[in-house]
């Protein structure tokens, strides 16, 4: 009972981000399996978002 427990406390945060990804992922305007994508791989959707948001490497002019 304890190991489910501690699974569930494991998983829940990440299915958490998973779900917040996704929809912040439509209000960008984005389909439905895109949006599913997107939730799935949140690390990486995080990181496109920044360096589209941000463009952190471009020198200022």
């Amino acid at each position: 009972m304890m190991a489910v427990a501690v699974a569930l406390l494991a998983v829940a945060p990440c299915v958490l981000l998973a779900l917040l990804t996704g929809l912040g992922q439509r209000r960008r305007g984005t389909s439905g399996p895109l949006v599913a994508l997107a939730g799935l791989a949140f690390p990486v959707t995080w990181l496109i978002w920044y360096l589209r948001d941000e463009r952190p490497f471009r020198r200022p002019a």
